[in-house]
């Protein structure tokens, strides 16, 4: 029986939910440790590790179980070949147009110092870019079985 839409359409709301809660978090995490907040950036660190399994369970009823695709990118999922090439397709999409377009409205706006952090944001994409692509034609290397047979 094929899982009605709005199921997958669900679970992919919850990863997404889920993920953001993990990032937020690690970032709550880290302003308890500046702040010196021992226990509450412990609590932070330990309640990201829990919601980021819980995200990484989502991707995994999505592709083993709903057979749906890559909640960020909309791209097929599971396998290092697969996932770099949705990585790469999100990447892009960042650095060529999400970026770009705030960075412009952020000029426009006139918050200079907003407009320059997203264009840095932009490059680093485009460095994500290149990275995940490099990683990906290694892919397609030919690999050594390690018994030193060429």
């Amino acid at each position: 029986m094929e899982p009605d839409q709005s199921l997958t359409d669900g679970v992919r709301a919850a990863f997404l939910a889920e993920a953001a809660t993990a990032a937020r978090y690690t970032y709550f995490a880290r302003v308890a440790e500046i702040e010196g907040r021992a226990e509450a950036a412990r609590v932070f660190g330990e309640l990201a590790e829990s919601v980021a399994c819980a995200a990484h369970g989502h991707l995994d009823v999505l592709r083993d179980l709903l057979g749906g695709d890559d909640p960020g990118t909309g791209r097929a999922f599971g396998d290092t070949h697969h996932n770099l090439a949705a990585a790469i397709s999100g990447d892009l999409v960042e650095a060529t147009d999400r970026y770009p377009g705030l960075a412009a409205r952020a000029h426009l706006d006139g918050v200079a110092d907003l407009a320059s952090w997203l264009e840095t944001l932009r490059t680093l994409k485009k460095t994500h870019v290149d990275r995940l692509e490099q990683a990906l034609s290694e892919l397609a290397e030919p690999r050594f079985a390690g018994n030193g047979a060429p």
